[in-house]
């Protein structure tokens, strides 16, 4: 799949990657480079974010105190500063709230997809969860912790059977 070049950068992805940046300078310090790098990676390739994407997110970052960037070898090295720590922690905060209300209209949206396809696509986001549950778990780049690492695979492996049970028909379904 081709990478997303700065023409086709939606008003969402500029504003996500602000956001973004916020979670990735939480971890610390980084070059635009890298961020975009990180980015790709992340992605496996489906959007690397451009020079022309990534400085205007952190000029905006930095003009409103989130960030701010210091010059090192001709480049600059952006860090997070405390206004952008409770910022991050305001934006985390919304995140969970907005998933607890959209979780709900996940019924809505395989609506809209047509009847003969829903098993696929209900599969295919299936595999999604899954493989961001495995990251999760395998843990090499420290999306976890060791000690949730062993609670969230505790919760996975129960949510996976209660799933399985309700479709075999001999587990109480989900309100």
């Amino acid at each position: 799949m081709a990478a997303r070049s700065l023409s086709r950068t939606s008003p969402w992805q500029r504003g996500f990657l602000g956001q973004y940046a916020l979670s990735a300078l939480d971890q610390g310090p980084l070059y635009a480079h890298q961020l975009s790098a990180q980015i790709a990676e992340r992605t496996r390739g489906a959007w690397t974010p451009s020079p022309g994407a990534i400085y205007p997110a952190f000029r905006s970052l930095e003009a409103r105190g989130l960030t701010r960037a210091e010059r090192r070898e001709g480049r600059r090295l952006y860090f997070i500063t405390a206004a952008g720590r409770r910022r991050l922690s305001q934006i985390r905060a919304l995140r969970e709230r907005w998933g607890e209300r959209i979780g709900g209209s996940w019924r809505l949206l395989l609506d809209m997809v047509e009847p003969e396809r829903r098993a696929d696509s209900g599969l295919r986001r299936l595999r999604q969860a899954l493989a961001m549950s495995e990251a999760m778990i395998g843990g090499e780049d420290g999306l976890l912790t060791a000690s949730r690492r062993a609670a969230f695979q505790r919760s996975v492996i129960a949510e996976l059977e209660g799933s399985l049970a309700r479709l075999n028909g001999t587990g109480p379904r989900l309100r």
